[in-house]
């Protein structure tokens, strides 16, 4: 477009060209000035001007110059012209509506950059296209393959197919129909957000990539605006954790930091422990049929939680009515969305945070982030809470060991390590006798009557269950087994009766096992084994240091109760004989018959009382007397079967107490301890002895009255001259 000074002298100079190409007769000068008339005012006013100069020569007969050919070059040089003219004009256009573009694009990035709030900005992006190149523009959104539209008047049914592929693609996408409209340019955003915009009429690249930079400036513009708000939140967030004093109190705050950062309902942390996960934190609107319901904790194997766990990945579920693993108790409380996220600061992510939602939503890419930096900062507070809960704890089973019994100790120490020791859920303590082999003291989630019984050598423990070199063993170095890599019951079965360590030891049922020689000064006084019924990968390098850090504590309360066993053992020991006395079989006896009692097997019992004793006494003093005593009691330690145990009662009477035996064993028994005990001579005098057997089931099922019935029956022989009472 002209202004009117520049027509002036456009007009000025095509009138001096003309006069000048008639005065000087020439046609050069002619065709420039039509030229210039075409670019000026077009082809017509062009070809006009060729007519005038024409018949101006004719008239005025200036020129003997062929009228074809100079009407030829004027009137083609006015068509050249006039198609100069028309690109000029087009590109004239074209440029002016760029401008045009450019300053409403302008306009609006000045009006991004004052806005605050992220979530404002993305919805009012279509209203920036206000008085811009396009008759409308609004937000789409895509959720569970439907269009959504957000904000504006768009109508994407109709072309939803469109929406789909430049979502999928990731790409813009321009309708064009021929140049005939409705034209539509649809351009993909941040947050699966699809910016549609509707010009009045065709776009060309240029305002193609004006708009796609907008768009671009638009989604930049707000993860800015994110990213300030999530560390004004995170700076809220260490606040809050540093005057926290426990992982309880942290992981409350963090939830109640998240629920309106992430319009969310609820939330929860759970911690896996003892084969359930369980919550340490509970805030928001949780429904109170899922808080009954979780009071017991989750087993092991349910939920997403456990998948979250197995998987050490977030899991973030849109529709939790839908998922494979869903816990039914939970969905019919109202929970219908929901996000696993394990906190880093536990290795194996036994400890997740759960946000639920009362609707199913899609949890973005940006919540997602945000959720991943907040458990970044809770595991570093988690990892610092637990080291110091095992702290706090060893402190405090040191107090509680030396204030308990032997029996009762081991059982607290048991209890700590399973609790303390990260992917525990069973475990059991063998410690060292003071005949060099090893006994359960303890056991949790086992039958420990049952097992109590079994002994186990040296080369048992060491060589086929620790299954590690002996060097290790003395360092006291964690050992791992995993059901995936190691048959564990064809370990065990190696060591220890298959019946029993089946049943007691549910061997079959453990997944993955930690061993643990406890060692003082270079000698293991006790092996603590941890297990795990539900997970083959349960221990890791946070349960080998926790184990470490529990058997150096461990090994001095064990090296002072390995001591107290010492004084123990010499209050029920005979100290002549070396036999266990009354004291011991009162107690032994208690225990074999609730294991009897339990597994519905025999338990018979002998009580002996020696004959001509009294004349060794009369005739060689009572020293003779008691090297008979000694002897008696070393023939019948040597002939007892394994699992029998021998017990001086007092004076010359002795016990025998004989696990899975029923009467017509307990009887010949007898006889073969009775004929091993009259070759005990002295000089011409040798002794003999009277027995009285009784057994349970078969005599009695009261403790008592099977003791009152084998003294009766040890009379009954003496005074009858028997040998046995029952008779074979």
């Amino acid at each position: 477009m002209l202004t009117m000074r520049t027509s002036w002298l456009l007009g000025l100079s095509v009138l001096l060209l003309s006069v000048l190409a008639q005065w000087a007769q020439e046609g050069g000068i002619a065709v420039m000035a039509v030229l210039l008339a075409a670019l000026a005012w077009g082809g017509l006013a062009a070809s006009v001007l060729a007519t005038g100069l024409l018949a101006s020569a004719y008239l005025l007969n200036i020129t003997p110059i062929s009228w074809i050919a100079s009407a030829f070059s004027l009137y083609l040089t006015a068509l050249a012209g006039h198609v100069l003219k028309r690109q000029s004009d087009l590109l004239h256009q074209r440029q002016e509506r760029v401008r045009n573009t450019l300053r409403s694009i302008l306009y609006a990035s000045r009006r991004v950059a004052r806005f605050e709030d992220p979530d404002e900005l993305l919805q009012r992006a279509p209203r920036f296209f206000d008085g811009g190149p396009a008759r409308g523009a609004c937000l789409l959104r895509m959720h569970a393959g439907e269009v959504q539209v957000e904000s504006g008047g768009c109508e994407p049914a109709a072309w939803r197919a469109q929406v789909l592929q430049a979502h999928e693609r990731g790409e813009p996408l321009y309708h064009d129909p021929g140049g005939r409209g409705p034209f539509r340019y649809l351009v993909p955003m941040c947050q699966g957000y699809v910016l549609c915009v509707e010009p009045a009429g065709p776009l060309n690249d240029d305002e193609r990539a004006l708009i796609d930079a907008f768009a671009d400036l638009v989604c930049l513009v707000r993860r800015r605006l994110v990213e300030n708000r999530q560390a004004e939140q995170l700076s809220q967030l260490m606040t809050a954790l540093a005057s926290s004093r426990s992982l309880s109190e942290a992981s409350e705050k963090v939830i109640q930091l998240l629920l309106p950062a992430l319009a969310a309902s609820s939330g929860l942390v759970m911690i896996f422990r003892r084969g359930r996960f369980v919550p340490i934190a509970m805030a928001g609107r949780v429904p109170e049929a899922e808080r009954e319901f979780l009071k017991d904790g989750l087993p092991a194997g349910q939920g997403g939680v456990w998948r979250t766990y197995m998987s050490r990945r977030p899991l973030f579920v849109e529709d939790y009515a839908t998922f494979d693993l869903r816990v039914e108790s939970v969905l019919e409380a109202g929970v219908r969305s929901l996000a696993f996220v394990p906190i880093s600061g536990e290795r194996r992510g036994r400890i997740v945070l759960v946000l639920q939602d009362e609707q199913p939503r899609e949890w973005s890419e940006e919540e997602r982030d945000f959720l991943a930096l907040v458990v970044r900062g809770l595991g570093l507070m988690a990892e610092q809470f637990l080291t110091r809960e095992r702290l706090d704890a060893l402190m405090r089973l040191e107090r509680e060991v030396f204030d308990s019994p032997i029996e009762q100790a081991y059982d607290r120490l048991l209890e700590y390590a399973v609790r303390l020791v990260p992917g525990g859920e069973a475990g059991s303590l063998l410690v060292r006798t003071p005949e060099g082999d090893y006994r359960y003291t303890a056991a949790i989630e086992y039958d420990f009557e049952g097992l109590r019984e079994i002994r186990f050598s040296m080369e048992d423990v060491r060589d086929a269950w620790y299954a590690r070199d002996a060097e290790a063993w003395s360092r006291g170095e964690p050992r791992i087994f995993s059901a995936q890599s190691k048959d564990i019951a064809e370990v065990s079965y190696r060591t220890a009766p298959v019946e029993v360590i089946d049943q007691a030891g549910r061997v079959r049922e453990i997944k993955a096992n930690l061993c643990l020689p406890i060692v003082y000064q270079g000698e293991v006084l006790a092996v603590l084994n941890l297990d795990s019924f539900s997970d083959p990968e349960a221990f890791d390098e946070a349960s080998i240091d926790a184990a470490r850090a529990f058997a150096q504590q461990a090994a001095l309360l064990l090296h002072e109760q390995h001591y107290r066993t010492l004084l123990e053992r010499a209050a029920s020991t005979d100290p002549l004989t070396g036999l266990p006395n009354r004291r011991a079989f009162d107690h032994d006896f208690g225990v074999l018959w609730k294991t009897a009692e339990r597994y519905g097997h025999g338990l018979s019992l002998l009580i002996m009382d020696l004959s001509r004793f009294k004349q060794v006494n009369d005739r060689f003093g009572h020293a003779a007397g008691d090297r008979v005593l000694v002897e008696v009691g070393r023939t019948l330690s040597a002939i007892t079967r394994d699992g029998d145990r021998v017990y001086r009662w007092g004076g010359d009477e002795f016990a025998v107490l004989l696990p899975h035996t029923l009467l017509t064993g307990a009887v010949r028994a007898a006889l073969r301890y009775a004929r091993a005990i009259e070759q005990v001579c002295v000089e011409d005098v040798c002794v003999g002895v009277n027995l009285g057997a009784a057994s349970f089931p078969e005599d009695s099922d009261d403790p008592e009255e099977l003791l009152r019935l084998a003294d009766a029956r040890m009379y009954q022989a003496k005074s009858e001259g028997l040998v046995v009472e029952p008779r074979p």
